[in-house]
């Protein structure tokens, strides 16, 4: 598996697994083939996984957390925080295997399960709740120190404030995380993103990474070593546009620029995972 470094020489993966789905309600996918799908990839050297404290109600960070403890060594995991669910998500995480059977054989129900879930998200970024949710992914990944952090989705005025600023240099200087960063959506959040000193982590739409070439932005990259991680990789349509690029084409597209670090496609079964891996050798 080819590899790509940033930040001081933290060397990863140029495929990164998009753990978005495991332990998602509306995954059909057995755990068990989505779990010997995870130990697949670390088998063909792939060592980048994402995930988000909200991913699966919390179930991605611990299914991963169980993968640390054999392949630890092997594993840099990216978790993120700042979208979290409201009073009913510990409901849904209780109900979840009964929800997965029936949503995987009845659509209206898979429907109305997703948008339940979906209504129940909210986004935080005050640093008095960020706190806890990043104590809590280390318990759930079993990990005393994150390997990267990142904002889930901030606005470009989140990513601006002072405090934001001053969150992202304490989760260093006390050693929660070895690295911090931004999942961003737009190019003006992540040109907010990557003016922030202690940022060394961007993850963007492909939509947006495409405009970097030539830019004053990309300088900025360059001069601070930051990674930059793709995803959002084999979508269909982009802005309202039809891809019709095959996925090999999608995926070398991705990872050609060498300001891009890493591609981050999400991958459930093993079978999917082949298919990707011929796609890079």
């Amino acid at each position: 598996m080819i590899r790509r470094s940033f930040s001081n020489g933290q060397s990863v993966s140029v495929l990164g697994m998009g753990c978005g789905r495991v332990g998602s309600i509306s995954n059909p996918t057995p755990m068990r083939e989505i779990e010997a799908t995870l130990e697949a990839a670390i088998e063909a050297d792939i060592n980048l996984f994402d995930t988000a404290d909200i991913y699966g109600q919390g179930d991605s960070e611990r299914t991963l957390a169980r993968l640390l403890h054999r392949h630890g060594d092997r594993m840099f995991v990216v978790t993120k925080v700042g979208g979290r669910f409201g009073r009913y998500a510990s409901i849904l995480r209780l109900a979840k295997p009964l929800l997965q059977v029936i949503a995987s054989s009845r659509p209206n129900v898979h429907n109305a399960v997703v948008a339940a879930r979906t209504a129940t998200v909210v986004h935080d970024f005050s640093p008095r709740d960020l706190l806890p949710a990043v104590d809590a992914s280390r318990r759930r990944l079993s990990l005393d120190q994150l390997h990267s952090l990142l904002l889930h989705s901030p606005s470009v005025e989140t990513l601006r404030k002072p405090e934001i600023h001053d969150f992202l240099a304490e989760l260093l200087r006390s050693g929660k995380a070895q690295r911090v960063g931004a999942s961003v959506d737009s190019l003006a959040a992540l040109e907010a993103a990557v003016s922030i000193p202690e940022v060394s982590m961007i993850q963007a739409p492909l939509e947006v990474v495409r405009v970097l070439p030539g830019s004053a932005i990309l300088d900025k990259i360059r001069q601070s070593d930051t990674g930059v991680f793709v995803r959002e990789v084999l979508r269909r349509s982009v802005a309202g546009r039809s891809d019709n690029r095959s996925p090999r084409e999608a995926l070398s597209a991705a990872i050609a620029p060498d300001f891009v670090t890493s591609a981050i496609v999400g991958v459930s079964t093993r079978q999917h995972l082949g298919e990707l891996l011929s796609l890079i050798t």
